[in-house]
């Protein structure tokens, strides 16, 4: 290439304006979009604040499992004992049911008003 042409390629002035037009829309587009996005996800019944009430729901129903795990532990042994053990079952008909031996006697205290 001759030299002026290789000067010319050089010292040509390149136009910013229409690159820089185009960056302060896609910006604004950008920016727009999400503060769009933020108010739909704020919004009740919809986007975070849901997201977050699940989470929540989430929890706690892992805390009521947790829970009910050691309450069913407990009445598993608790129906072990009453198969195996006569005392435990003799316990618990007298607590529960109220039942009595023949021959003895009960005695209830009423506490006075």
């Amino acid at each position: 290439m001759s030299r002026a042409i290789q000067q010319n390629r050089r010292t040509r002035p390149v136009s910013a304006a229409p690159w820089s037009v185009s960056r302060k829309v896609s910006y604004g587009l950008a920016l727009g979009l999400g503060v769009i996005l933020c108010l739909v996800w704020l919004l009740p019944g919809a986007g975070g604040i849901r997201y977050w009430k699940m989470i929540q729901e989430l929890e706690q129903t892992k805390a009521d499992i947790v829970e009910l795990k050691r309450a069913n532990a407990a009445f598993r042994e608790e129906i072990r004992l009453v198969k195996s053990d006569q005392f435990t079952l003799e316990r618990l008909a007298r607590e529960r049911l109220g039942y009595v031996r023949e021959g003895e006697t009960v005695y209830q205290f009423v506490e006075s008003p």
